[in-house]
């Protein structure tokens, strides 16, 4: 009986507690959590994340060559409390959630010689690729005791592991046919060829091994490939469809009547003086009948002889010119609203 009624006091103390919480937030004009206040915490959660979207974009490796994104859709990764910068695009990564990425011959050649090869004692220099009737041609010199010429034609082929196998279906060494001699020799390239300290290349047999997202300079680009293709003068790179990929159309939705552009939503980025939280940042063509030349490392002088307007939601719609003609625009800047 006592039991009873000290458990009877606890609960009648429990209430009253209770009730006077509630009457005091009632008081302050507070109300309690709902389910309307969760669906908001959770999107301000999603909303934290920063996307980007490319369309049309001929994205410089150097200032001469640069890769063909045709599309280019994906998330924005840094480090912990770190934000992305565009001045610095070291800073962030892109972990893709889809896209088709073009390279011609230039660029490939720009990507191995200034990227793959591009260190002290490289085996391979003097690099030189194009792509000819549905093979990539790599035209080089090969250093092995004494420099040594070559010409190599392959048909890449995807691996399940995302690299792109390139078998010489020729081989063309000091003007004989390279692969009967290195056989009669009982050679095969990976013994002609030390890559132990290239990036994105290996060799094993007779057959190079290519990682094209290890090869692309910064910012890095992760992913899975879904296939290669040889179409025309480019090698096409297409890259599987993740779950995230929805996210683009409903939350990230860029201008539908802007051909090519550059297209940030959500969480922060940091670009010149300026920090953007919320972001909503659309870098598009000035000229849209070519596709948008950009080169991260001189985007100012882009932005500089384009101009910029703020939305009312204070979203920012930057129009820039083309890398390429920049020497043949007016270097000037204009802000507005609208």
């Amino acid at each position: 009986m006592r039991r009873a009624f000290a458990f009877l006091l606890l609960t009648v103390a429990a209430v009253a507690v209770a009730w006077q919480q509630t009457s005091l937030a009632r008081a302050m004009g507070m109300r309690a959590p709902s389910s309307a206040t969760h669906v908001a915490a959770a999107t301000s959660a999603a909303d934290s994340t920063l996307w980007i979207e490319m369309r049309n974009v001929d994205l410089h490796i150097d200032q001469t060559n640069a890769m063909r994104v045709r599309a280019l859709q994906g998330q924005v990764v840094t480090k912990p409390g770190v934000i992305a910068w565009l001045d610095d695009p070291a800073s962030f990564r892109i972990r893709a959630t889809s896209g088709e990425v073009a390279l011609d011959g230039a660029a490939i050649t720009a990507l191995l010689n200034e990227v793959a090869f591009n260190y002290p004692g490289a085996p391979i220099t003097n690099l030189r690729v194009t792509i000819e009737n549905g093979s990539v041609v790599q035209r080089g010199t090969l250093h092995k005791g004494v420099a040594i010429p070559f010409q190599m034609w392959s048909v890449p082929a995807m691996q399940p592991d995302g690299r792109l196998k390139l078998h010489p279906d020729k081989l063309r060494i000091l003007g004989v046919n390279g692969l009967s001699l290195m056989h009669a020799l009982g050679l095969h390239l990976d013994n002609m060829m030390n890559l132990s300290k290239a990036r994105g290349v290996t060799v094993k047999g007779d057959d190079l091994y290519l990682d094209p997202l290890a090869i692309i300079p910064n910012p890095v680009v992760d992913g899975k490939l879904k296939s290669v293709r040889v179409e025309g003068p480019y090698l096409v790179q297409e890259f599987f469809h993740t779950a995230d990929d929805t996210i683009f159309g409903s939350f990230v939705r860029a201008d539908p009547t802007v051909k090519n552009f550059v297209y940030f939503r959500g969480g922060s980025l940091r670009f010149g003086r300026l920090t953007m939280s919320d972001t909503d940042l659309l870098i598009k063509d000035a000229d849209e009948r070519d596709p948008f030349d950009l080169y991260f490392p001189e985007y100012n002088r882009q932005l500089v002889a384009g101009h910029s307007n703020t939305l009312p939601n204070k979203g920012l719609r930057a129009t820039m010119v083309d890398f390429g003609k920049l020497g043949t625009q007016p270097q000037e800047k204009t802000i507005s609203s609208r």
